[in-house]
This record gives C-alpha cells, sequence and structure tokens, in this order.
C-alpha cells in the first residue's frame, strides 16, 4: 500500500494548507488588489470632473461678468462725448439693453454725474448681478 502524503495546514489539522504569497507559476492579481485599484481610479476620475466643472463654471461667471463691464464702459464713453446739455444727459434715470444710467446735476459745481449699471446672470443659479460705474460730465469742458 502506498504512503498518504498528508499537509498540514494551521495547528496540524490534516487537510488544510495555508498558502501565503504566490507559486513560482502563478501570476495576475487578487480580486482584492482589483477592486482597490478600481476604487482609487474612480475617485481620481471624480475629482477631475469635479474640478473640471468648477473650472467651467468660474470662465463662465468670469466671461459674463466682463462682458457686463464692457458694455458698461461702451456707454459711459458714449454719455462723456455728448455735450453738457444734450438731451441723453438729461436729469433721472436712463434704460438701455441690459441697464439703465441715472444723471445727477450738482448745478452749484456745473458738473452733472453718471452713473452705469448694467445686469448679467450669473449661470450658477441663474441669479442676475450687476455691475456699475460712475463718471462725471463737466459744463466748462463739454460745450
Amino acid at each position: 500500500m502506498a504512503a498518504e502524503k498528508i499537509q498540514l495546514g494551521r495547528k496540524g489539522v490534516p487537510g488544510h494548507t495555508v498558502r501565503r504569497g504566490r507559486s513560482r507559476g502563478e501570476e495576475g492579481l487578487t480580486l482584492v488588489e482589483v477592486v482597490v485599484a478600481s476604487a482609487l481610479l474612480v475617485l481620481s476620475l471624480a475629482a477631475f470632473i469635479v474640478s473640471f466643472v468648477q473650472s467651467s463654471r468660474s470662465s463662465a461667471i468670469a466671461e459674463n461678468r466682463m462682458e457686463a463691464i464692457h458694455t458698461a464702459r461702451q456707454k459711459m464713453e458714449t454719455l462723456v462725448n455728448y455735450s453738457y446739455n444734450a438731451t441723453e444727459l438729461g436729469a433721472g434715470t436712463h434704460n438701455f439693453t441690459n441697464g439703465y444710467y441715472t444723471v445727477s446735476n450738482n448745478v452749484a459745481a456745473g458738473v452733472k454725474d453718471i452713473v452705469v449699471v448694467t445686469r448679467w446672470v450669473n449661470p450658477v443659479g441663474r441669479v442676475t448681478s450687476t455691475v456699475s460705474l460712475a463718471g462725471s460730465v463737466s459744463e466748462e469742458l463739454h460745450k
């Protein structure tokens, strides 16, 4: 009768073999390694996507605000080129596309103060924001 080969595992119990590490012929990854690597990849991609979305929002906000500032500057340049007594520089509030301007007279000083306000929509939350620009027109310089 041939001798049986019994492998002893932990605490000398027959039939329970404890294997540590990999044998020479085994290659590849264990399930735990694959799951951990996949989790790290998903977290990295999620962080990248969040960063990209925030960057896009910030860019859109900056673009809209710069457009509003440009509009206000154009309107102010147009207004300061009018003569002092032009109807466009009459006291009160005057509307234009995406905004308004207010002219107030300081008769004693011979100056008209102008405040131009433009509106722009913040794409985050669709909130309307404003940009204002102030300037003055002198009676002496704009006859």
